[in-house]
C-alpha cells in the first residue's frame, strides 16, 4: 500500500515539475528569466518546483535539502524517510529542493525558485497574501478542483521560497487542512532563511 502511495506521490511532483517548467517557458527574456514557481502538484495543488537560475543568487543560497537536519526535521515529526533531492533544468531555469514525508505520511516538499511573489499572483490571481515572520508571502490551491494540496511561496530577493503539502488522503496527526500545514511548515522553515536574502 504505502508503495502506491509513493508511485502516486511521485506522479504528482513529476505533473509539478513539468507544470514549473512551462511557467519557467513563459517568462520574462532576460538572463535571470523567472523560473517557475512552485506549482500545484497534479492531483494536488502545488508541488512546487521552485526555479533558481543556474547563476548563484539568494534563491539559491538556501538549500532546503541541508537546511532542514535530521534534529529539525524529528522535532516537528517529519522524519518518516529520508529527503529526496528534486532538480528539473527548464532551459536557463533550475529547480531545486527536497521532498520530504512524515510521519503521519502525507509529503511536503520545499525548494527555491527564481519566480518571485509578482510572478506567481500572475499565475495564481486568486492567491492569499500572507507575512510568514517578517517576510510577505502567498498561499494558493494550484488544483482546486483536485483537493489535498496546497503552495506557500516566500519572498526572497531573487525569487521565493516554495512550499508545497500533498495531503489527498488527510492524514495530518492534528487534521490539518492543506493550506493550514503547508502554512504552518512554512512559519517553522522561513527562521532557517538566510539574513538578507
Amino acid at each position: 500500500m504505502s508503495i502506491v502511495v509513493h508511485t502516486a506521490t511521485a506522479g504528482r511532483l513529476v505533473a509539478a515539475a513539468a507544470a514549473v517548467t512551462m511557467l519557467a517557458a513563459c517568462g520574462g527574456g532576460d538572463g535571470d528569466g523567472p523560473a517557475a514557481t512552485s506549482t500545484g502538484a497534479q492531483p494536488t495543488s502545488g508541488a512546487p518546483t521552485s526555479v533558481a537560475t543556474s547563476t548563484p543568487n539568494t534563491a539559491t543560497a538556501f538549500d532546503p535539502c541541508t537546511a532542514l537536519t535530521s534534529d529539525f526535521l524529528a522535532q516537528h515529526q517529519w522524519d518518516a524517510r529520508k529527503p529526496e533531492p528534486r532538480q528539473t533544468d527548464a532551459g536557463t531555469a533550475t529547480a531545486k529542493g527536497c521532498v520530504y514525508l512524515a510521519r503521519a505520511r502525507y509529503t511536503f516538499g520545499i525548494e527555491t525558485t527564481s519566480a518571485t511573489l509578482g510572478q506567481v499572483r500572475e499565475k495564481f490571481p486568486a492567491a492569499a497574501d500572507l507575512t510568514i515572520g517578517n517576510r510577505k508571502a502567498l498561499r494558493y490551491e494550484a488544483r482546486p478542483d483536485v483537493p489535498g494540496g496546497c503552495t506557500v511561496n516566500i519572498e526572497l530577493k531573487s525569487g521565493s521560497l516554495s512550499i508545497l503539502v500533498d495531503d489527498p488522503r488527510g492524514t495530518h496527526p492534528r487534521k490539518l487542512a492543506p493550506c493550514d500545514n503547508a502554512q504552518e511548515i512554512a512559519a517553522a522553515v522561513a527562521p532557517l532563511l538566510p539574513a538578507g536574502s
